[in-house]
C-alpha cells in the first residue's frame, strides 16, 4: 500500500513539474497582420521550445510556403523556427481544403514575455501576439467596458480619449498610485480608479462612476445579459435618410496607410444592382467622420482590403468604429451596436457549397443536396454557439440564421449559370421560391445575397416564360383598355400566326435564295403586314411598356409585396437607362409614374432619366472628334478598314479602345478618361475609340457624359459588319479591348490597358 501511495505521489510530482515548465496562451490576440489569411490560435511556451498553433483560411488548390528562416521576435531577440507539422519548411504546400491548421516549433522564447512577433522574412508578419488573459499595465492604449451593460464605454490613448463617439485631446494627466486624473480639452475631467480584481471605476465629469473591465480580446466579449429584441430598422426605403460613421484607424503603419489614404464603406445599391463605395478622408492620425445616404438598413463592407469588417448599418444612427493596428482590436461604439460587436466576436461559419467558377454541366439536384448539407452545418454551428454563449442577442441569432438562408438562396441561383444548357428543374426553382425568396427578411437591403438571388430568381422565371406573341399582346391591351382595334386590325391579328406558318413553309420549300427573298418581300409588302406595322407604330408607347408589364406580371404571380414590386420595376427601368445611356420614352416614364409608388424608387428613376435628358440636349454633332464611315463605304476587309482609319495619324502613337455602350466595364473605364488624358498628356497620343453594337444616340450620349472629346480624340460607330471585321482581324474576344499602335502603324503585342495608368505610362516612356 505504501508503495502504491509513493508511486502516485511520484506521478503527481512529475505532472506538477511538467505544468510548471509549460505556459500556454489558449486565447491569443495579435496586432494587425500583413495578410488576412493567417491567424495564431495558441502559443505554448516550454523550457526547451515554443510552439505556435496556426490557422490559415485560403483557397483549396492554391499553394503556400513557410520560409525556413521564419522566426519569433521578443524582447529584442530572435528565435528561429525549427520545424512544422503538416508541411515542410521552405517547400510549397498545396492547400487540400479552404482551411489549414498546423504547428510551428521555435527555439524557446522566455516564458515571462508579454508579447511576441511572428516574422517570415519577405512574407507574413503577425505582430504583438499576446495572451488575451493578460491584464494591461496602466491605461495607455486600453479600452474599457461597463461590466453592468457590457458596452464599450471608453478608450485611452497616450494623448487622446475615446468617449461617446468622439475622440478628445487630453489637456493634462496626473497619475498617483495606479489612479489617474485626466482633463480633456473640452473641460471634462475623468477619474480612473485603482485596478482591483481586474476592474477599475471610471467617472466622466459629474457622472456616476461605472465599474469597468479592460477589453483584452480582439473584440468585445459576450454581453452579460440576454437581449430578446427582434427586427431591424425599416424606414420604408428613403433616399433622404442617412447614417453617420465616426472612427479611428489607430496607429496604422505607414505601409498600410499608403495602400489607401481614405476610409471606405461598400454597399450594394438594390435599385441599380451596383456596388457603391463611399469614402471619407482621414486625418494624420487616421481619424475620420462622415455622413452617407442609406436607403434602408443595409449590409456593408467596411474598409475592405485593410480592416475587413462585414456588418450592417441602420439609418438614422451614429456609429463609432475603432480599428487599432497595434493591439489588433476592432470595436463598435454608438447607437445600438450590440449585434455589430457580436458579429466581430462570433464570425459566421465558413461552411458553404459554392460552385467553382469554371465548373460546367453541374447536376443541380445533386448541388441542391450539397447546399442543404452545408446549411445544416451552419445551423449546427449557430446552435453550438448559443450553448457556449447563452447571452447572445436574439437579433444576432436571427441575423446570422437569415444570413445563412440568403447565402444558400444566392448560391443555388448562381448555380444556374453552370447547369447543362442552363436548364433549371422546376422543383429546384419551386424550392428556392418557397424557402428563400418568399421568406426573405425585411428590409430587402439587409443582405447583399438577397439582391443577387432576387435578380437571378426573377431572371430565370422570365427566361422560361418566354415572350407573348403579337396577337395575344394586342388582345390583352384591348381588354385592358389600352388600345382600340379596328375591324381590319382585328382580322390581321387573327390571321397573323397562321400566315407566318404558311410563309415559313413556302420559304423552306423554295428552290433558291432568290425565290426565298421574293416570298419574304411579298409577305412584308402584304396588306396584313402593312396594317400590323401601322398598328405597332400607332401604339409604340404602349408596346414600349410591354417588357416592364411582363416583369410586373411575374412578381404579381409570385405574391410579391408592394415595396419589392416597386423596387424590381425601378431596377429594370434604371438598367434600361444606364444600358442605353439615354432617357426613357415618355410613355414608359408615364408607366413608371403610374406603377411605382415607393418615393425612393420612382425618385431614382426620374433622377437618372433627367440626367440623360440633359445630356441628350447637348449638341456635339459638329465636334471633329466624331467621324463618319463615309470614306470607308464598300470596304469589308477588317485590316484594310483599320489601316484606312489610322492613316491620318501616322507618326503618332495610337491607343485603340474597342468598347460598347452595353458594356459595364467599358463605361467604368471611360468614366476615368479625364484622369487618363491628364496622366498621359506628355506622350502625344491619339485616342481612337471604336464602338461595338451601339445605337447612335447611346454612343453620343456616353461620349457627352464622360466628355471624351479633344483634338487628339477620334470616335467611330461603324456599321456592324465593318466593326466585326476589324474585331476579327484583331482577335477581339472581350470588352473593352485595348491596343497600342506605334508611329509606323505596327500593332504592338503589349498590355495597353489604361486602367493601370502607371504601367501604360511606363510602356509609353520606352517608346519616346
Amino acid at each position: 500500500m505504501k508503495k502504491l501511495i509513493s508511486t502516485l505521489l511520484f506521478v503527481l510530482v512529475c505532472l506538477t513539474g511538467q505544468s510548471q515548465n509549460e505556459k500556454v496562451w489558449n486565447e491569443v490576440v495579435a496586432g494587425h497582420a500583413n495578410t488576412p489569411y493567417v491567424k495564431v490560435t495558441k502559443v505554448a511556451l516550454f523550457e526547451d521550445r515554443t510552439e505556435m498553433s496556426m490557422h490559415i483560411d485560403f483557397v483549396a488548390g492554391q499553394w503556400i510556403r513557410i520560409a525556413a528562416n521564419t522566426f519569433l521576435q521578443a524582447d529584442g531577440k530572435q528565435f528561429p523556427v525549427k520545424e512544422a507539422t503538416v508541411l515542410t519548411l521552405g517547400e510549397q504546400y498545396t492547400m487540400p481544403a479552404d482551411t489549414l491548421d498546423f504547428v510551428l516549433t521555435f527555439e524557446p522564447v522566455p516564458q515571462n514575455v508579454r508579447s511576441i512577433d511572428l516574422v517570415e522574412p519577405g512574407g507574413w508578419i503577425v505582430p504583438n501576439i499576446r495572451n488575451a488573459g493578460l491584464l494591461p499595465e496602466g491605461i495607455a492604449n486600453t479600452y474599457w467596458r461597463d461590466v453592468t451593460t457590457g458596452d464599450w464605454l471608453i478608450g485611452f490613448a497616450p494623448k487622446h480619449v475615446i468617449y461617446k463617439n468622439k475622440v478628445y485631446d487630453i489637456a493634462s494627466q496626473a497619475n498617483k498610485k495606479d489612479t489617474y486624473t485626466l482633463a480633456l480639452d473640452n473641460g471634462t475631467t475623468i477619474q480612473v480608479g485603482k485596478m482591483k480584481k481586474g476592474q477599475r471605476t471610471i467617472a466622466v465629469g459629474n457622472g456616476k462612476p461605472a465599474t469597468c473591465s479592460p477589453i483584452t480580446t480582439a473584440s468585445l466579449p459576450d454581453y452579460p445579459s440576454k437581449d430578446m429584441r427582434t427586427g431591424f430598422v425599416d424606414n420604408g426605403y428613403r433616399t433622404d435618410d442617412t447614417v453617420t460613421i465616426i472612427g479611428w484607424l489607430k496607429d496604422m503603419p505607414d505601409a498600410v496607410r499608403q495602400q489607401n489614404h481614405e476610409f471606405s464603406i461598400d454597399i450594394e445599391n438594390i435599385l441599380t444592382n451596383k456596388q457603391e463605395t463611399t469614402y471619407a478622408k482621414m486625418d494624420s492620425l487616421g481619424r475620420f467622420t462622415f455622413k452617407m445616404p442609406l436607403f434602408n438598413t443595409s449590409e456593408v463592407f467596411i474598409d475592405w482590403g485593410r480592416s475587413y469588417v462585414n456588418a450592417f448599418l441602420e439609418p438614422g444612427k451614429t456609429y463609432f468604429f475603432l480599428s487599432d493596428f497595434v493591439t489588433g482590436q476592432k470595436l463598435w461604439m454608438g447607437d445600438d451596436v450590440r449585434v455589430q460587436n457580436e458579429i466581430l466576436t462570433h464570425p459566421r461559419s465558413r461552411a458553404e457549397a459554392q460552385v467553382p467558377y469554371d465548373q460546367k454541366d453541374v447536376d443541380l439536384i445533386a448541388y441542391w443536396a450539397k447546399c442543404d448539407s452545408a446549411r445544416l452545418l451552419q445551423k449546427a454551428h449557430l446552435a453550438a454557439l448559443q450553448q457556449s454563449s447563452p447571452t447572445l442577442s436574439q437579433r444576432y441569432i436571427d441575423y446570422i440564421g437569415d444570413y445563412y438562408r440568403m447565402l444558400q438562396g444566392r448560391n443555388m441561383m448562381q448555380a444556374r449559370f453552370h447547369a447543362k444548357d442552363y436548364i433549371v428543374p422546376q422543383e429546384y426553382m419551386d424550392y428556392v421560391g418557397r424557402e428563400f425568396w418568399q421568406k426573405a427578411p425585411k428590409p430587402y437591403t439587409l443582405y447583399r445575397d438577397f439582391i443577387t438571388m432576387n435578380n437571378d430568381f426573377l431572371g430565370q422565371i422570365a427566361t422560361t416564360k418566354g415572350a407573348d406573341n403579337l396577337p395575344d399582346i394586342f388582345k390583352r391591351f384591348e381588354k385592358e383598355g389600352k388600345v382600340k382595334l379596328t375591324a381590319e386590325e382585328s382580322r390581321a391579328l387573327e390571321g397573323f400566326l397562321e400566315k407566318v406558318k404558311e410563309v415559313n413553309a413556302e420559304v423552306a420549300a423554295a428552290k433558291s435564295e432568290e425565290e426565298q427573298k421574293k416570298i419574304i418581300e411579298a409577305f412584308n409588302n402584304s396588306e396584313m403586314v402593312t396594317t400590323l406595322n401601322a398598328l405597332i407604330k400607332k401604339n409604340a408607347d404602349v408596346l414600349n411598356t410591354l417588357g416592364y408589364q411582363q416583369v410586373l406580371d411575374i412578381v404579381d404571380s409570385l405574391g410579391c409585396d408592394r415595396p419589392l414590386r416597386d423596387i424590381v420595376l425601378a431596377q429594370r427601368m434604371l438598367q434600361t437607362i444606364d444600358g442605353l445611356r439615354q432617357p426613357l420614352d415618355p410613355g414608359v416614364l408615364a408607366f413608371a409614374e403610374e406603377n411605382i409608388q415607393l418615393p425612393g424608387a420612382i425618385g431614382a428613376v426620374k433622377s437618372l432619366n433627367d440626367k440623360y435628358l440633359a445630356i441628350q440636349q447637348r449638341d456635339i454633332s459638329k465636334s471633329p472628334s466624331l467621324k463618319t464611315a463615309d470614306e470607308l463605304a464598300n470596304m469589308s476587309d477588317g485590316e484594310k478598314i483599320l489601316r484606312k482609319i489610322i492613316e491620318p495619324y501616322k507618326g503618332k502613337i495610337i491607343l485603340l479602345d474597342i468598347w460598347g455602350t452595353w458594356c459595364g466595364p467599358c463605361k467604368e473605364a471611360l468614366s476615368h478618361s479625364q484622369e487618363e488624358y491628364e496622366r498621359l498628356k506628355d506622350y502625344d497620343l491619339v485616342y481612337l475609340y471604336l464602338c461595338n453594337r451601339s445605337s447612335d444616340e447611346s454612343w453620343k450620349n456616353t461620349i457627352k457624359e464622360y466628355n471624351i472629346l479633344g483634338d487628339n480624340v477620334v470616335h467611330y460607330n461603324l456599321p456592324a459588319d465593318q466593326q466585326s471585321a476589324i474585331e476579327h482581324f484583331l482577335n477581339v474576344n472581350s470588352f473593352p479591348t485595348y491596343k497600342l499602335i506605334d508611329r509606323d502603324g505596327t500593332i504592338l503585342e503589349v498590355n495597353a490597358d489604361p486602367r493601370n495608368l502607371e504601367r501604360l505610362a511606363g510602356l509609353l516612356e520606352n517608346m519616346k
